[in-house]
């Protein structure tokens, strides 16, 4: 299969097929993990992403819960977490590089549905996500949660912690650094996705502002573009 290296590979007792492997990505590489039901399939694949902090295995339990409603799950580290390679770029072309390799592997599937590939990230994961879907047609369907997508425009609102981090992997401020954040800042390009998004914010989330998904919804909307938004009371499971 396209991008696959050494890894492990197993079937579990209800028939479901379990892979822990890396993906090759510029000389480094990507931590993945899939899971998917019995058969032969085909199936809709589901590609998760993380927020900052996190790592593949974070969804182990989706992954597993997924595959029992008849989807092929899959997760990957982001450039600089778990046992990828680093460093962290924060969305950067790395980061998207690295979710559109997963995007290779699924697509080289035969078990799975080429019109139903679709991907979820959260918080920053959520940011990485639709920079991808923005990139790959195959990305049939793209569901959002607290993320950030006008890097540049919300710097200021984000925590201190956050914006020192920022200013660690840019090199600088987003006043500093415009071109490095507008990279990073999917909404400008969101009506380029070629199917429905699904955007969802916690409400009291302490990530990103609510308004940042405000702003992609009125993006969308302006665009014409099918999308739905959700205010949730906490993280979906």
């Amino acid at each position: 299969l396209s991008g696959c290296g050494e890894g492990f590979e197993t079937t579990t007792r209800k028939g479901q097929g379990v892979k822990e492997w890396h993906l090759s990505l510029e000389g480094g590489k990507v931590e993945a993990v899939a899971v998917w039901p019995p058969g032969r399939g085909p199936w809709p694949a589901l590609l998760l992403i993380h927020a900052g902090k996190g790592r593949a295995q974070r969804f182990s339990r989706e992954l597993f819960r997924l595959s029992r409603r008849g989807l092929l799950a899959m997760s990957i580290s982001l450039p600089g977490f778990g046992d990828s390679t680093g460093p962290e770029d924060f969305a950067g072309p790395r980061s998207v590089g690295a979710v559109l390799q997963a995007m290779e592997y699924l697509a080289s599937r035969k078990d799975v549905s080429p019109d139903g590939i679709a991907i979820y990230g959260f918080g920053q994961g959520a940011t990485v996500a639709l920079l991808a879907a923005i990139r790959d047609p195959r990305i049939r369907l793209v569901a959002l949660e607290s993320g950030v997508y006008d890097l540049g425009g919300a710097f200021n609102s984000l925590p201190p912690t956050t914006r020192e981090r920022l200013r660690s992997i840019m090199g600088g401020s987003a006043h500093e650094k415009p071109l490095a954040y507008r990279a990073r800042s999917p909404k400008f390009e969101a009506d380029k996705v070629r199917g429905p998004i699904l955007i969802m914010h916690s409400k009291g989330s302490r990530m990103f502002p609510v308004t940042e998904s405000e702003g992609l919804a009125a993006k969308l909307r302006g665009a014409g573009r099918p999308f739905r938004f959700v205010m949730t009371r906490g993280r979906l499971r």
